[in-house]
């Protein structure tokens, strides 16, 4: 609980601290494995999320968020050793299914996927869907770029570099 208030505190890095610290005493725990790496993710540690999002799937492979997130990573991480697109595309049809093509995230996801593999109208068809489906606002705004970028035959990277933010002063999350 404490990882998931310092995550949910925009201290990322402290969540990584306290799922470590949780993992040492119990390796299989799925949850601290899945906030490690969704953490590591935003923190731009992508050989990390994978490596905890591959942990996660052996536990739960049926997973839409692991399989969305480690999709992601593999087929938008700007380190070219990082990125599988095959595997991508593989994990992204696999989230579509389980939620049965019906979260505008995860049609991003397949898009982004098979952007990497070089299928731009595949990738421009599941980004279309995925910008038809998403509310008004940040969301539609960021998957629009993200067509946009299929449009101009370029798959999507990204990577997320986010930093601890100092404590709330006015009693916020507690340093182990």
């Amino acid at each position: 609980q404490l990882a998931m208030m310092y995550y949910g505190g925009e201290r990322p890095n402290k969540a990584i601290e306290v799922y470590a610290k949780v993992l040492e005493d119990e390796p299989e725990n799925f949850f601290a494995q899945r906030g490690r790496a969704d953490a590591m993710l935003i923190t731009g540690d992508h050989k990390g999320a994978i490596e905890g999002y591959g942990e996660c799937l052996k536990q739960q492979p049926e997973d839409d968020h692991i399989l969305n997130n480690l999709s992601w990573v593999l087929g938008t991480s700007p380190n070219d050793e990082l990125r599988d697109g095959e595997r991508a595309l593989e994990l992204g049809l696999k989230a579509c299914e389980v939620t049965e093509y019906k979260e505008a995230h995860i049609l991003s996801t397949l898009a982004a996927a098979y952007a990497e593999t070089g299928d731009f109208e595949n990738a421009k068809k599941w980004s279309s869907k995925a910008v038809e489906m998403a509310e008004e606002g940040e969301q539609k705004e960021n998957l629009t770029k993200e067509l946009e970028s299929y449009k101009a035959g370029k798959p999507w990277r990204e990577l997320q570099d986010d930093e601890d933010k100092k404590p709330n002063q006015g009693g916020g999350t507690i340093d182990l």
